[in-house]
């Protein structure tokens, strides 16, 4: 098959050039994230930032394989056939039959629209993503609610490639409003000299028919694009798809010493299942809001990784162990009013505190001679954003793998900040150490759509933290800091509050622990599930006699307390008086609960009630009761049934 050769240009230095090389160290300096951590976070944002929601749900990607022979030979002889003697790296990459490639896509975007020369001018108001994501790096968006805001992020592509080098295929719609496929390849490398000049390192290939560097487009850019990758484009789809060359995974392995990092590039699947590894973590971690309904058919987004041509289950995986942070973002969603319709409760875990997402409102100081508008936009309360904190029972469940790839357990006690719109994740705060041994704590913060702006302006250029001090005006800078201030003093007053609740209920942190990890609850939903647990437990500790009358339970429900159904048997017909008794499961065995500890409220047939505590049914009826208590305590439950007349 015969394709179009694309042409190189390399970029001679002038004055106020930044090397290639340079630009990747700018990155790495400003954060402790890996390579692969920023890589997900950059793509994930650019995709978001892109995505055409008006008609499609936007679709992320993840494709590392060894590319086939006619791929393998479109890379050497229309792609990058024209290699100054600098590149020895790429060469040598393109010539091991084991090198793999990383392809990164995105659906239902944009793409890369606007105009295709570096030197053209563009109206603020038309589309420039080709330029300001091929051509230009650490340019500004001028959205302040997008999730990428410097575009120093696309160089974490060339970080993660041993050569440096990358390849874009995007189909986009031109000011004409047609379908257009464009192709152009990059590499960002050390700066270097040739034949007395001086070059900065990077170099770009594309259409060879024109004199400056533009891509390749057309019929011509689809040829070479449908060669080159595995992912393609359906009809009227729209999107951008990226070949990273020669990725390279971390194999860490325990030393004598210490822990030993090795970064290399992928040569084998083994390896590659260790890259996925990484990207699906890193995907969790920092992308979890994103397959967090809101309301719609589809979550925000759609996941694709894949692992040997196999689609992995990963978002059903993100939402089993990051359920605790997508409830508090619910909730938060839904007093900012960010939800398109009702979601559905899929909490696998027991709540023992869950108040309202709490207001941080601000009071700035009149010595600011600015509008409110300045400050809270077109807001009339004084609300920066809104915090929502949980305390749960720590399940204590590990890492999940198999084929939804390894997502890693979420962060346990520890506060998630993210932007309001984009709602990608910020960064983690443990805000501080405290001793809730059994039990965690989880809270999301998110500010209002309206003070968005303020945050995103204080962050770095991985947008991994809010800086007050970094901020790009004075108005700024006190909105984030003061918000950051209220945030942390109202989660530690939260937590102080629960520790000194578990402690004001006379049982230890590590009793309470002990009874939540053992309940759910035991002696209750054991007579559900069998039946012979009721003749066990029955009515007393000891032994029934014959015609006895029961109480068997049929179903049990959560909400604010527990509701729990049940059916009453009395051979002999007579009326029953029904008594039940909660008590507290604790390391050292049931701790019997005082009047003033629980209430009971009674439901069903009932004929009567002899005390709060103690109801009458007749034989045969269907009875229910809610239990609640005024601590948060795990409870096992015995009924006590006695015959009457």
């Amino acid at each position: 098959m015969s394709t179009t050769q694309l042409k190189l240009y390399s970029k001679p230095r002038g004055a106020g050039d930044q090397t290639s090389g340079g630009r990747g160290k700018l990155l790495r300096a400003t954060t402790d994230l890996t390579r692969v951590q920023v890589l997900v976070r950059e793509t994930l944002q650019n995709s978001w930032d892109a995505a055409d929601l008006d008609d499609w749900v936007p679709a992320y990607g993840v494709h590392i394989y060894r590319p086939n022979d006619e791929a393998r030979a479109v890379l050497t002889d229309s792609i990058f056939a024209e290699l100054p003697p600098s590149l020895s790296v790429l060469e040598q990459s393109l010539q091991d039959p084991d090198m793999h490639v990383m392809e990164i896509y995105d659906r239902g975007t944009t793409g890369l629209n606007g105009p295709v020369r570096a030197s053209e001018a563009v109206d603020p108001e038309s589309p420039n993503n080709f330029n300001a994501f091929v051509f230009d790096i650490g340019t500004t968006k001028a959205d302040g609610a997008s999730g990428g805001t410097f575009g120093f992020g696309k160089t974490a592509t060339f970080e993660v490639s041993h050569a440096h080098s990358v390849v874009y295929w995007s189909v986009c719609a031109t000011s004409s409003g047609e379908l257009e496929h464009r192709i152009i390849a990059c590499t960002l490398h050390e700066p270097y000299d040739q034949d007395g000049a001086r070059y900065t390192g990077a170099h770009w290939w594309g259409n060879p028919d024109d004199s400056e560097i533009v891509p390749l487009r057309g019929d011509a850019a689809q040829e070479l694009g449908e060669a080159l990758f595995k992912t393609s484009f359906g009809e009227d789809e729209t999107g951008t798809s990226i070949l990273v060359i020669d990725p390279e995974m971390t194999d860490v392995t325990d030393g004598d010493l210490e822990t030993v990092a090795e970064r290399r590039p992928v040569r084998c699947d083994a390896e590659a299942d260790v890259l996925v590894d990484e990207i699906v973590e890193a995907l969790a971690d920092n992308a979890w809001p994103k397959v967090v309904y809101a309301g719609g058919e589809y979550p925000p987004m759609l996941f694709k990784i894949f692992r040997r041509d196999e689609q992995l289950e990963v978002a059903a995986k993100i939402r089993s162990n990051y359920t605790r942070y997508s409830t508090s973002l619910t909730e938060v969603r839904k007093t900012l009013k960010q939800l398109e319709g009702p979601t559905e409760d899929s909490s696998e875990f027991q709540v023992l505190k869950s108040p309202p997402p709490i207001p941080i409102k601000l009071r700035p100081a009149r010595t600011f001679d600015a509008p409110h508008s300045a400050f809270f936009g077109d807001r009339l309360d004084s609300v920066s954003g809104y915090l929502h904190l949980m305390l749960t029972l720590d399940s204590g469940a590990g890492a999940v793998s198999s084929k939804g790839g390894s997502v890693g357990t979420a962060p346990r006690n520890q506060l998630c900040l993210m932007r309001s719109k984009a709602e990608f994740v910020v960064y983690y705060d443990k805000i501080m150490e405290i001793e809730l041994d059994g039990l965690q704590w989880t809270g999301v913060f998110k500010p209002t759509p309206e003070c968005d702006h303020h945050f995103a302006s204080s962050e770095p250029p991985t947008h991994d933290a809010w800086t007050p001090n970094t901020a790009e005006s004075e108005i700024s800078s006190y909105v984030v800091r003061r918000t950051l201030e209220q945030v942390r003093k109202k989660t530690r007053d939260f937590l102080e509050a629960q520790q000194g609740e578990i402690k004001a209920a006379n049982r230890s942190v590590r009793d309470v622990s002990a009874a939540l990890r053992s309940f759910l609850p035991v002696s209750v939903f054991d007579s559900v599930s069998d039946p012979s647990a009721d003749r066990r437990r029955g009515s007393t500790s000891k032994k029934k006699r014959s015609g006895s009358p029961e109480v068997v339970v049929t179903s049990v429900t959560q909400g604010e307390g527990y509701r729990i159904e049940f059916a009453v048997k009395s051979s002999k017909g007579s009326a029953v008086a029904v008594k039940a008794t909660p008590s507290a499961r604790t390391a050292d065995g049931r701790m019997n609960l005082e009047d003033r500890e629980y209430q009971v409220e009674w439901a069903g047939q009932t004929r009567g009630a002899k005390n709060d505590k103690t109801v009458v049914y007749r034989a045969g009826a269907q009875g229910a009761l809610k239990l609640s208590t005024t601590a948060p305590i795990a409870l096992d439950l015995d009924f006590r049934a006695e015959a009457i007349g």
